[in-house]
């Protein structure tokens, strides 16, 4: 019995350890999943891995090509704008409720992630950057305290976070130039509880983010050979 819950544990360390991937933009659009690769990063046999991507295949996060090769799909600018208006409500709403719900330690969390952003910045650490990106969002929306909601944001997040990096360097100058202080504004906004200030803000920032993904989407320059 021990030997099965531990066996049931790891394939599930598996499992979302790809998707903690896929939504921190370790992944890129068209990329191939080597499933060797994986076995090696997780330390484990080639079965879990296996299993992990066949989950995600059935959840229509990944793609099988008829060579039998698991890649990350790639999006057309419909679906990056389609994905943009899903996206908007959902995200609106997981703030609105942790603007009312957050806790002190939740902001102090966000007011750390904040400076490892800016300080992956200033070192031009793009990797890094967009790891904390998505763990910033991810507290934050965590702070709303329905399960149900964070599921379906997460499920969307699986689908637009390989892109994440392709909003560098363009998208962050945009930022950078427009509202450098966003996320600081963010956690003020959720410091104070001020819902009204929580929504402008994400608000923003999804729709100028997906929006500008939208424009850069070109499906044969993006897909890896291999």
């Amino acid at each position: 019995m021990e030997t099965r819950i531990k066996d049931k544990a790891m394939r599930e360390d598996v499992y979302f350890g790809i998707r903690a991937s896929l939504m921190r933009g370790q992944f890129a659009p068209g990329e191939k999943l080597v499933l060797r690769q994986l076995a090696n990063q997780f330390n484990v046999s080639l079965t879990p891995v296996r299993e992990a991507l066949h989950r995600l295949i059935a959840e229509g996060i990944l793609t099988q090509a008829h060579s039998r090769s698991v890649r990350v799909p790639v999006l057309t600018r419909d679906k990056i704008l389609e994905l943009r208006d899903v996206r908007l409500p959902l995200e609106r709403l997981a703030v609105e409720r942790a603007a009312v719900n957050i806790t002190h330690e939740e902001v102090a969390t966000l007011d750390r992630l904040t400076e490892e952003i800016f300080a992956a910045r200033r070192d031009g650490n793009v990797v890094v950057d967009s790891e904390k990106v998505a763990e910033f969002q991810f507290v934050m929306y965590g702070a709303c305290r329905m399960p149900v909601l964070l599921r379906h944001i997460e499920m969307l997040w699986l689908q637009t976070g390989p892109y994440l990096r392709l909003l560098y360097p363009g998208f962050l100058t945009h930022v950078q130039d427009t509202r450098p202080q966003w996320r600081h504004e963010m956690c003020d906004a959720l410091r104070n509880h001020d819902v009204v200030n929580a929504r402008r803000l994400i608000e923003t920032d999804v729709y100028d983010a997906l929006t500008y993904l939208s424009t850069l989407i070109d499906a044969a320059k993006m897909i890896r050979a291999g």
